[in-house]
């Protein structure tokens, strides 16, 4: 375990232990998967290592949850499901939920937090467009064919499945 990484020093040894057979697990502060990428080469390692020891990239968000004992049923104008990103035609079925504040959650309409993530499984044609400083539009856009869900994808599932409000998806999550 390597708890954080901040630097090319750092991020030499986390590789070079992950080179020798071990597994090593760490973090990298980004705003999503492709960010990891840009952050080790913006410390200098050269993307022909570290491509060779990653496996994965996760990255995550807490999203709070809306509290059982005030949660009701809202209706959204297809206005501000299109702000959000949405199709209205495609959301016109979904029920949405927000809490409406009560003694149990002391009136914020949420009680606890839930994690969204999303997982960049590093394939070799992930692997090779890394290698050739391809933008991370480009790397987002093949990851997405080869069946990877971002944050938003993961964060719009919990909206489906009534855990969260699209206000705080659309907080916590950047429109594409």
């Amino acid at each position: 375990m390597v708890g954080e990484i901040r630097d090319q020093e750092t991020a030499q040894i986390a590789i070079n232990s992950a080179l020798t057979g071990h597994l090593v697990f760490t973090t990298v502060h980004a705003n999503n998967v492709t960010d990891v990428i840009g952050r080790f080469i913006n410390m200098g390692v050269e993307p022909y290592n570290f491509v060779s020891a990653l496996n994965c990239i996760m990255a995550q968000r807490l999203v709070r949850v809306i509290c059982e004992s005030c949660k009701k049923q809202v209706h959204y104008s297809p206005e501000v499901l299109k702000e959000s990103g949405l199709d209205p035609a495609e959301w016109a079925d979904v029920i949405f939920y927000e809490g409406t504040g009560c003694l149990e959650c002391s009136g914020s309409g949420f009680r606890g937090r839930s994690a969204i993530t999303e997982l960049l499984d590093l394939s070799d044609h992930i692997r090779e467009m890394i290698i050739n400083r391809r933008p991370t539009s480009e790397i987002k856009r093949v990851a997405r064919e080869e069946g990877m869900s971002f944050l938003r994808d993961s964060g719009l599932a919990k909206i489906r499945a009534g855990v969260t409000t699209l206000r705080e998806i659309n907080k916590v999550t950047f429109l594409d």
